[in-house]
């Protein structure tokens, strides 16, 4: 019987529900929106960090991280074929690559400028997708002396596709060696300060400049990131059961601009919550005050005529209950229905910064956020007609009769 009484309550006063219903909705729309970008944009920096740059896992010979190398290699992988051979075997595992990381002076003849190099595999490292070239062509196969230089550095060079530069840079052995490279493209990955210093080489080019046979590392890419922690803890022991001395690090371990980004963004999302929950709060609490003080006269009947005062709280608190909960389900229709039609219309949003290029703006709905939207509507809408519900079970049968 309250429930129905309670139903019926609601949409009594149609204009003041609806502008209520409207800021619950347009709450539970901003945490939808929100927090569907937030997740999209998580996604995105995961994978595009993973799968560009890190790898999954990276392998090194035991004692490379804390171990202060004195010369280029010194904990360098010797003969990594065994090792990726028994790695590829997981049908978990996408691929892997091995990758060398230098320094060192790169002049066009006229002017130097220190650089920051990878050696990589040119097969594998097209199929990560790491760049985006902006002229030329990329690393090709069986040209050692070939390299792809970030766009700021081709600049600061005056360098284009088909030139030739020298790199110098020191050897394993801690002499200085230098060869002459052949400029195939220009390439850009969206940070200003890598593009400025950036090469790409082949790993044979890399070590042919510092003479030697090592790796620096060897990256393990996956076919679903979900597997991370169940393919680390059998490489672990794999390893331990081939004794082979090697440490490994997995993405998470490696990508802190990654873990930056979440807690921002989680912080923002954390206010946003507050302040739409407050929002909320305030709004049906002054819906269901309204509705006492005009409903002042009637709940005086009702306690008249016997009904308990428990009964009149559970009245309100039902209808601030019903307020949430179609707030909650309209705000979920209202926030699918926004994302869907952000997807479409394809907005950019500028260049974050450090970067150089904008990137479209995009909302992926994920079942905890909607459920989270939903909760909250409901939570704040029936926890604001706690104290409304008390002040009206609270009023004198007399006085509420004589009310005018």
């Amino acid at each position: 019987m309250l429930t129905k009484l309670a139903l019926r309550n609601v949409f009594r006063n149609r204009r003041r529900s609806a502008i209520t219903l409207l800021v619950i909705v347009f709450g539970a729309v901003g945490l939808i929106l929100f927090g569907g970008y937030k997740a999209i944009t998580f996604h995105g920096l995961r994978e595009s960090t993973i799968r560009n740059r890190l790898g999954h896992l990276q392998i090194y010979k035991q004692g490379f991280e804390h171990a202060e190398a004195k010369k280029p290699l010194e904990f360098g992988l010797d003969d990594v074929a065994p090792l990726r051979g028994a790695i590829e075997s997981d049908k978990r595992v996408r691929m892997t690559t091995a990758q060398i990381t230098l320094m060192g002076l790169i002049s066009n003849g006229d002017k130097s400028e220190t650089f920051l190099a990878t050696g990589v595999e040119p097969k594998e490292d097209r199929a990560m997708n790491a760049q985006r070239l902006v002229a030329g062509t990329d690393l090709p196969e069986g040209e050692s002396d070939a390299v792809i230089i970030g766009r700021g550095l081709a600049a600061s060079m005056h360098a284009k596709p088909g030139d030739y530069l020298t790199l110098m840079s020191t050897t394993t052995s801690g002499s200085l060696n230098a060869i002459d490279v052949r400029v195939a493209g220009i390439f850009m990955s969206g940070v200003k300060e890598y593009d400025d210093r950036a090469i790409k080489m082949p790993l044979a080019g890399a070590q042919q400049l510092l003479q030697t046979t090592k790796v620096e590392r060897l990256l393990v890419l996956l076919n679903e990131t979900d597997d991370t922690a169940a393919v680390r803890a059998d490489l672990t022991t794999l390893f331990a059961r081939k004794h082979w001395a090697l440490e490994m690090k997995d993405w998470s371990q490696l990508a802190s601009f990654y873990h930056q980004v979440v807690l921002l963004y989680n912080g923002i999302f954390g206010f946003i919550g507050m302040v739409v929950f407050g929002i909320v709060i305030f709004s049906v609490a002054n819906t269901i005050v309204m509705s006492i003080f005009e409903r002042t006269r009637e709940i005086g009947t009702m306690m008249a005529i016997g009904t308990t005062r428990s009964n009149v709280w559970r009245l309100f608190l039902l209808e601030g209950l019903f307020i949430g909960l179609l707030g909650g389900v309209a705000g979920l229709l209202a926030g699918a229905g926004a994302s869907s039609v952000i997807n479409h219309v394809h907005l950019m949003l500028p260049p974050p910064p450090g970067y150089t290029q904008g990137y479209p703006l995009r909302v992926m709905l994920q079942p905890d956020i909607l459920i989270t939207a939903f909760l909250i509507a409901v939570i704040t809408a029936t926890l604001s007609s706690i104290l409304p519900a008390l002040k009206a079970s609270r009023l004198k049968i007399v006085d509420a009769l004589g009310h005018i």
